[in-house]
C-alpha cells in the first residue's frame, strides 16, 4: 500500500469502492435461501477459529489512538503528532508538519530512504512513502497534515518510537531534519481484536 503524507490542499487518500449486481432468478435466490436455512442447523460446519489469530492485539483495538506530542527541530520546523493506528498489516501515524526552514524539507530523505520508522521492540517498521513523493518533500513555509503509513502491525510492548531521517542533520540549515519522538504507548492501550479461542460446550 502507499497511503501518503500530502499537502492538506489535496486529497491524501483516494478510496475505491467496488460494488458488483448479481441477478438471480426467484428459483436460485430460494434454493440459496434453502442452503443458508441448513447450514444454520445443529449439524452446520463450525468455522470458528480454535486459535486467536496472528494479530491477536492491537493498539486501541484497531482504531486511531490520539496523540498530543510535539517536538521542534533547530532548523525551524515542527511536528506535531495527532494520532496512530494499528491495523493488522500496518501502523499510521497522523502528522503536521509546519515547515519554517527557508528551504524545501525532506522527510524520508531520499539518499537513505529505509531510515525513517517506526520502532518497537528493537524491530524497524519502514516507511511506505507514496510513488509519486518518495522523499515526502515539504515546501519552505507549508502546514502539511497526513499520514505517515509504516510496514506492518506495531507490537503490543513498553515504547513505540518515531525515526524520522535516521542519519539527517540536527543543524539550522539542515533540509534532512533528523527526528526521534517517543510515542506514549503503553501495553494497557492494546486490546483483542476479537479473535478468541472457542470456548468447549
Amino acid at each position: 500500500m502507499k497511503p501518503a503524507l500530502i499537502p492538506m490542499t489535496m486529497v491524501l487518500a483516494a478510496a475505491f469502492a467496488l460494488s458488483a449486481c448479481n441477478v438471480r432468478s426467484d428459483e436460485e435466490a430460494a434454493a440459496l435461501d434453502g442452503e443458508t436455512a441448513a447450514a444454520s442447523g445443529d449439524n452446520a460446519a463450525d468455522l470458528t477459529p480454535e486459535e486467536a489469530g496472528i494479530f491477536d492485539k492491537l493498539l486501541n483495538n484497531g482504531t486511531p489512538m490520539k496523540l498530543s506530542v510535539e517536538q521542534i527541530h533547530p532548523n525551524g520546523g515542527v511536528l506535531r503528532l495527532n494520532s496512530i493506528q494499528v491495523k493488522p498489516t500496518e501502523t499510521v501515524v497522523n502528522m503536521t508538519y509546519v515547515n519554517g526552514h527557508r528551504r524545501e524539507v525532506q522527510l524520508n530523505w531520499a539518499n537513505y530512504s529505509k531510515h525513517t520508522y517506526l520502532l518497537a521492540n528493537n524491530r524497524k517498521f519502514f516507511l511506505s512513502p507514496p510513488i509519486t513523493d518518495e522523499d515526502v518533500k515539504i515546501a519552505s513555509g507549508a502546514t502539511v497534515t497526513g499520514d505517515l503509513v509504516f510496514i506492518g502491525a506495531v507490537p503490543e510492548g513498553p515504547q513505540v518510537q518515531l525515526v524520522i531521517n535516521e542519519n539527517g542533520g540536527t543543524s539550522e540549515g539542515s533540509y534532512n531534519p533528523k527526528f526521534v519522538v517517543d510515542i506514549p504507548v503503553t501495553t494497557a492501550a492494546y486490546s483483542d481484536d476479537g479473535s478468541k479461542k472457542k470456548s468447549v460446550a
